[in-house]
């Protein structure tokens, strides 16, 4: 009993994880000038280069891919 509580629990989780992730991506995208991989000291890079190509500002994602905000 307690492993299909445990399951149920994850299942939701991952799904609003999930829901979350599109949701946040429909209002970015990918910069067009940052190259490599987006490490966390990579983070100042990554908004400099955002704000230079007009976006507002941005960050780097779990998948190492910097992301630019207001597009």
């Amino acid at each position: 009993m307690v492993q299909i509580k445990f399951l149920f629990a994850f299942l939701a989780i991952t799904t609003i994880v999930l829901m979350v992730a599109n949701t946040a991506s429909a209002r970015d995208c990918l910069s067009g000038s940052f190259s490599g991989p987006c490490w966390a000291w990579s983070g100042e890079q990554c908004r400099r280069l955002c704000t230079e190509e007009g976006r507002v500002s941005g960050h780097c994602s779990a998948g190492l891919q910097c992301w630019c905000e207001g597009c």
